[in-house]
């Protein structure tokens, strides 16, 4: 018996205010609707939201804002921090994310049609060596291919301002996992504002755009490309991964 097709809708640096403010002029929170009111993110098996979900430092009201949302979801979603957010703040407003937060960084494997998917937290920059050492020892226990989504790329991604400023601090240490782990192919991240797909050995990093702004690969310094949203869809079957990027 073949195995479902899972369809996964990835949203990533949503950016949501304190309140409906506009952020950096951008209305974030109508950029978010369009993304999820898209008809490319019809009939999901998985919602997933890959990191700052909030603004700038980790807005309550942010967080308010996707509780009650997510609330009303008839689909399951699972969520990771971003480096603009804190997970401390984000627990309380989460049934989800009770017990995947262990010594202050948000990480779990999430099964769903007979298939895992790993998160990782990279908020503060890098990947703490527990969660490390946890991937090491879980991964190989998943019969089959497995995903993985954090929100910092495990690589560098030919973006001149984020490459040089943003990047994930203990990049070099975390590839050295991700290499030894045979059932992983697909790696799925955000926090660069850009669409990219890069090789990374056997591996492929898919970085997915913001639903806030595009910021500009090809400039050392900030340069906002477009104030459109993006967002990605995941096609996941036995022996395929498929991704396809969307812009408003």
């Amino acid at each position: 018996m073949a195995c479902k097709v899972l369809k996964i809708g990835q949203i990533s640096d949503i950016h949501i205010g304190e309140d409906e403010s506009l952020v950096q002029g951008i209305d974030v929170r109508a950029n978010f609707m369009k993304a999820m009111n898209s008809e490319s993110m019809k009939d999901l098996d998985l919602l997933v939201l890959s990191g700052d979900l909030a603004n700038e430092n980790a807005e309550p009201g942010a967080y308010k804002y996707f509780a009650e949302f997510l609330a009303k979801l008839d689909i399951p979603y699972c969520i990771i921090p971003g480096n603009h957010d804190r997970i401390e703040v984000m627990e309380p407003y989460f049934d989800f994310l009770k017990g995947k937060v262990h010594n202050g960084k948000c990480y779990y494997r999430y099964d769903i049609a007979s298939r895992s998917i790993f998160f990782l937290d990279s908020a503060c920059g890098e990947v703490s060596q527990d969660q490390l050492a946890w991937l090491k020892e879980e991964a190989p226990k998943v019969k089959g291919e497995i995903l993985l989504f954090l929100h910092h790329p495990p690589c560098f991604c030919n973006h001149r301002f984020m490459d040089l400023r943003y990047h994930l601090k203990n990049m070099l240490e975390v590839q050295k996992v991700l290499e030894g782990l045979d059932n992983l192919t697909h790696i799925f991240c955000g926090h660069y504002h850009s669409e990219f797909e890069i090789e990374l050995g056997r591996q492929v990093v898919h970085v997915a755009p913001s639903s806030q702004m595009q910021i500009d690969p090809n400039t050392p310094y900030f340069n906002l490309k477009s104030a459109a949203p993006g967002w990605q869809t995941i096609k996941w079957g036995e022996n395929f991964v498929e991704t396809q990027v969307y812009f408003e």
